[in-house]
């Protein structure tokens, strides 16, 4: 008997050690109703060429499980516009086929903003889903694969995993398994890296596809976004090879829980990874921060445009809320208080900025921005019925949810001075101003005016390590900078903050020009480049500099940037929105 039992243990065991691992594959397509920012011709295109098609597809093929990436701005189109494909849609949510991935209203560039937004954007998605009957994974992927450390943050409430391809890790990094912990500050989220180890002990796991859902069936641009015939047959052909392989088609989440429930597999620490996007050989956040290919883009004020719009629609919700709490009815401001977030979302848009938008696109984050401004004056002119009556002016303190009066509306006493800190300007020639604002606050003004090259670049001395930032949409921490990683990193600066290392800190105005800082080790330079074209040649930026501790200057930054406070009035029946600047 005991020959029978050693017999059968043994065997179990042969057969475990030959076992051959479980084979899963994953899909993400990413649609992207934005893909040319204003061009609605394009808009239903995609959706009639690519989108339905794909959709037909898979409701002829139910053993092959996908996930579908889209904005919540596109659910709002197919349900009202495209009934019909939007119905196929929810049936293939609904029987389980299609795992629905919706995060951002807009396909925004959301590691460039405050975390508020990317919350916003969230929120709203949210509501739409729930007027239309649809309930969203809690997975997270995101326009142009953004990455943010994070991620842990900003999502802790609303998803549970973030899916990326293979950047930025394996632009920093060398090897990574595939589900990890990330972590940033007290916060964690699992991370599923495209990078990571594809053959484990018990899986081996691949992707079907993972790219623009348009390029399923059309070659995007090339095809001016048609259904193409042999690049269809070309992706089905994938899934055909994938099954024939004995691969099994499962969701993101899916194979996230095999891949956590699998019990030789233990889920590792994330190494800090700093913020990019796909493809980050070819610049990463700079492309949508600086880098200007087109001929037409003006990046760094085209970002700052939403960015500065972004406080005063912070300031005009406070005074709603106001007015809300002293009886006030406010319906119909809270209605343009909604569309002007959605504006902002949307002016917020990726391509407006990068890779080598059209006028159109450029354009849209304009139009949007306008739109904004169009709604905040409206709101401001109703409440002049309430809370802005008899030209009360109010000061409205972000920072510290307060709603003062105020006397009179103060100037800023600035005085000349130089700067603590050593800096340079790659320039055709350039105008600097130097002013101490208090004791240890200094503020530098910069106009640059493009070289023959056309590359503008502010760069500031740092030390060799030490430093310290906000990831994007990430402001309400500090985090040290790795110096072990493989290349240069490339910030957003999304509140401005960044620690030299010196004994400085330094803050970046970014609604003046917002655009992307690469930090330079080995030179111990931090770099603002800009690439301006002929039609654009100049750049202007605004720094604040200021000595002592990075709790500091990350609050200074923060009430700066990301919470600003307004002083806010009715003067002879002309509105005045005023910035408050911090100081120390």
């Amino acid at each position: 008997m005991n020959k029978i039992l050693l017999f059968i243990a043994a065997l179990s065991l042969f057969q475990g050690i030959n076992a051959k691992p479980r084979k899963y594959a994953i899909s993400m397509f990413h649609y992207n109703l934005q893909y040319v920012a204003g061009d609605y011709k394009i808009e239903n295109r995609i959706i009639k060429e690519s989108f339905y098609p794909a959709l037909k597809f898979f409701e002829k093929n139910p053993k092959y499980k996908v996930d579908f990436e889209i904005q919540g701005y596109a659910i709002e189109v197919l349900a009202e516009e495209y009934p019909e494909i939007f119905k196929l849609f929810k049936k293939l949510i609904n029987r389980g086929q299609i795992e629905l991935v919706i995060a951002h209203y807009s396909d925004q560039f959301f590691i460039a903003y405050p975390a508020l937004d990317l919350e916003k954007s969230i929120q709203i998605s949210d509501k739409i889903l729930a007027k239309y009957g649809m309930k969203r994974s809690k997975v997270f992927f995101a326009q142009e694969i953004q990455w943010t450390p994070a991620y842990a943050s900003v999502l802790k409430n609303t998803h549970d995993l973030v899916v990326t391809s293979s950047d930025p890790h394996g632009y920093y990094r060398g090897k990574t398994l595939p589900l990890v912990n990330v972590k940033y500050g007290n916060d964690q989220i699992l991370g599923l890296i495209g990078a990571g180890e594809k053959k484990l002990k018990n899986i081996e796991w691949t992707y079907a596809f993972l790219d623009d859902g348009e390029v399923f069936n059309s070659l995007d641009y090339r095809s001016d976004f048609y259904r193409v015939p042999e690049q269809e047959a070309k992706s089905i052909a994938e899934y055909r090879r994938l099954q024939k392989e004995g691969f099994e088609f499962v969701t993101m989440s899916e194979l996230a829980t095999i891949i956590k429930n699998d019990p030789d597999y233990k889920i590792p620490d994330y190494q800090f990874v700093p913020e990019g996007t796909w493809n980050m050989s070819v610049c990463g956040p700079f492309m949508w921060m600086g880098r200007q290919r087109s001929g037409i883009e003006t990046d760094g004020i085209t970002r700052s445009l939403s960015y500065e719009v972004r406080g005063k629609v912070l300031a005009a919700e406070a005074l709603i809320n106001r007015a809300k709490t002293s009886g006030a009815d406010v319906a119909e401001m809270e209605k343009w208080l909604n569309d002007a977030w959605k504006h902002l979302l949307l002016s917020e848009v990726s391509d407006a900025s990068g890779w080598t938008p059209w006028l159109v696109e450029v354009q849209y984050t304009a139009n949007e921005v306008a739109k904004v401004e169009n709604l905040l004056g409206k709101i401001f002119i109703k409440l002049k019925e309430n809370v802005l009556a008899d030209e009360k002016i109010l000061l409205v303190n972000i920072s510290d949810r307060k709603i003062e009066e105020a006397g009179n509306i103060p100037g800023l006493q600035l005085s000349d001075s130089y700067l603590p800190v050593q800096y340079s300007v790659r320039a055709d020639s350039y105008n600097a101003k130097i002013k101490e604002v208090v004791p240890n606050l200094y503020r530098l003004d910069i106009e640059a005016f493009r070289p023959e090259d056309g590359a503008v670049e502010i760069s500031f001395n740092t030390a060799k390590d030490g430093l310290q930032y906000s990831a994007g949409a990430g402001e309400d921490i500090a985090v040290k900078i790795p110096v072990d990683l493989k290349h240069d990193p490339a910030f957003t600066l999304s509140n401005g903050f960044i620690d030299l290392g010196t004994g400085y800190c330094l803050v970046k105005d970014c609604s003046v020009e917002h655009i992307a800082a690469t930090w330079r080790q080995q030179e111990q330079k931090l770099v603002f480049r800009e690439e301006l074209n002929p039609k654009n040649p100049k750049m202007n930026m605004r720094f604040y500099v200021i000595k002592g501790d990075a709790r500091t200057a990350l609050e200074f930054a923060n009430r700066l940037n990301t919470r600003p406070s307004y002083f806010i009035t009715f003067k002879n029946d002309k509105l005045i929105v005023k910035q408050q600047i911090p100081v120390l």
